[in-house]
């Protein structure tokens, strides 16, 4: 009797090209609770997160330290200044405000 070495368990085929890590790890059986909902958030957490490290790698950080000199000791006092200042004038956000902003623009990490 021939054997067809081709075929593939279904589990093997769900977890080709994964570090052994991944596997071991028990995210993936966690995922299979999830809800739907819960797992659409996910998927654009993550692609939000390669996103974010696929834009790190593409940057020359040497060429930028380069461009943008350090502040000088006056230079942060007046930025300090500046803070207070608006802190006086009510130019802030409570926490609150915050979380609702973060919310909107990243709603996958909820």
């Amino acid at each position: 009797m021939k054997k067809n070495n081709d075929i593939v368990s279904e589990p093997s085929a769900m977890t080709y090209g994964m570090s052994d890590y991944l596997v071991n790890s028990g995210l993936l059986s966690q995922i299979s609770n999830l809800s739907t909902s819960d797992k659409q958030y996910l998927m654009g957490y993550i692609a939000q997160e390669v996103a974010e490290e696929e834009t790190e790698d593409d940057v020359d950080w040497d060429l930028i330290d380069k461009d943008l000199p350090p502040y000088t000791l006056d230079e942060l006092y007046a930025r300090l200044e500046e803070s207070e200042e608006q802190i006086k004038r009510g130019e802030v956000y409570t926490e609150t405000e915050v979380r609702a902003m973060l919310k909107e623009e990243f709603p996958w990490l909820q």
